[in-house]
């Protein structure tokens, strides 16, 4: 069983039906960015329709998908090209203009965003899409809000890429209204997980849940840990949020190529120890987007996240547009695999604590761990209605397998971002305990996943079929 989860990020590549129905037999949750595409209902593949794709596929597979969507956040993008891309050369030159207009049919750039143009200043260097492509200002209209740019690093520039300047932040902190609407419409459509770009301190966080306080929901939410500000603000984000992604790509363009490394490991090992999710991201296997193979760094890449106790780790371009997005989320299975293999190895002498105990379901947790740890224990599980007690187990990062059994389909889609966690739909119709258990092992002895005289954990509350409500713990022989 592989503990890391996989995400894919949905596009082009996998709107196949058949593509898709494929990469889910490995992905776990199924990413949409809403940077790109359109809510247009007269698009074929606006984002309703894509969602309802990837639900009517998990349901096909009778498998618990996620689905996590990031909003547009205040990243400023540009605009979009005749062909989608273009070519830039080397000591070329460009223009950028700052417009309201979306799409231009000739070699120029444009940007939606005339707020940040008094900041930029000639000698500028501007980073697009990640930094792989850069531009230096050598010029600039204020009359028609143009920079004449010359091109230090070329290549193909593809339509609605990130634009950075250079050591200056430019974008608008805070929650926008365009992105407050978008959380009231995936409400409504019943997804999982919300991912919010350039989260910079707590209050980011607390917007977005306030909206979804509003309306009902409880949708969980990601922060995206993008700036080196951020990283000021990481133990009051990680207390806001339920979950946070490395996102590599623009904190790379701020700390360097040489700190980045050591960020990851920090921000992962506080996101774990704050109990919340941690997701590694970014150019994690780029090169499949149009090899068969990924490169033997990437493997490498890979696996460290897995070491470093990532709950899951992500696709972009890879599986959105890439040539082979089947081969590549396979190739992360397996490369996931291998790494886990190591990892029980590293971390089964290391002491493990939360940084706090609030609840009577954690403390069950880290006793179920303790317990399950120093006996043969071949598995836990959790009887679960919101899914709390199954990510408290998982903030344990060794191979025990964790089951959480829930009647709550939201709860199975859920945990499926946990590390180490795989969920199983019950109806909880039985009234007594001892009927229960006789379930949980008719399951798990019929998917010949136990065998009988196994010893597991179980951990359950107390009435039966209340939220939050672990209070108990057993040990049993199957």
């Amino acid at each position: 069983m592989r503990r890391t989860k996989i995400i894919s990020t949905f596009g082009p590549s996998i709107a196949d039906p058949k593509i898709l129905q494929d990469v889910c037999e490995y992905a776990d949750v199924i990413r949409i960015n809403l940077a790109h595409g359109t809510w247009d209902e007269n698009e074929k593949y606006n984002h309703k329709r894509n969602i309802q794709l990837i639900k009517e596929t998990a349901k096909k597979l009778k498998k618990p998908v996620a689905i996590l969507v990031d909003l547009k956040g205040n990243k400023i993008r540009i605009g979009d090209f005749k062909n989608h891309m273009i070519e830039l050369e080397h000591a070329s030159d460009i223009n950028v203009i700052f417009t309201q207009e979306k799409k231009t049919n000739k070699h120029e750039i444009f940007i939606d965003a005339d707020y940040c143009f008094p900041k930029i200043e000639i000698g500028d260097r501007i980073l697009l899409d990640d930094g792989l492509i850069q531009l230096t200002v050598k010029s600039i209209n204020q009359k028609n809000m143009a920079l004449k740019c010359q091109v230090e690093k070329g290549g193909l520039l593809r339509s609605n890429k990130g634009f950075e300047v250079e050591n200056k932040i430019i974008h608008r902190s805070g929650l926008g209204e365009e992105d407050k609407k978008d959380i009231k419409r995936l409400a409504e459509l019943g997804i999982d997980w919300i991912a919010l770009s350039f989260v910079n301190e707590a209050s980011d966080v607390t917007q977005a849940r306030e909206v979804l306080t509003q309306i009902g929901s409880r949708i969980n939410l990601i922060a995206k840990i993008e700036r080196l500000e951020a990283l000021k603000q990481l133990f009051w984000i990680i207390k806001a949020c339920d979950g946070v992604m490395v996102a590599r790509g623009d904190l790379a363009l701020e700390s360097g190529p040489g700190e980045l490394t050591g960020l990851q490991k920090d921000i992962i090992k506080q996101t774990v120890k704050g109990k919340r999710i941690a997701i590694t991201a970014t150019q994690m296997m780029e090169s499949m987007i149009s090899n068969p193979t990924p490169t033997r760094a990437e493997m490498t890449d890979v696996s460290n996240a897995v070491l470093d106790g990532t709950d899951a780790v992500m696709l972009s371009a890879e599986t959105a547009i890439g040539n082979h997005p089947v081969e590549t989320v396979k190739a992360m299975h397996e490369v996931c695999m291998g790494a886990e293999t190591y990892q029980e190895s590293i971390t089964k002498n290391e002491e493990y604590k939360f940084s706090e105990i609030n609840n009577i379901d954690e403390a069950i947790a880290i006793s179920s761990m303790s317990i399950a740890r120093n006996m043969e224990i071949k598995a836990i599980v959790a009887l679960t209605e919101s899914g709390s007690t199954a990510l408290m187990l998982s903030r344990y990062r060794t191979n025990i397998p964790i089951y959480a059994f829930t009647r709550n389909e939201d709860t199975q889609r859920r945990v499926s971002l946990y590390r180490g966690v795989i969920s199983y739909q019950y109806p909880f119709l039985v009234d007594s305990m001892a009927d229960v258990i006789e379930d949980v092992r008719s399951e798990l002895i019929g998917s010949s996943i136990l065998k009988s005289g196994d010893l597991i954990v179980l951990t359950s509350g107390s009435p039966l079929r209340v939220s939050g409500g672990t209070n108990s713990l057993r040990l049993i022989n199957i």
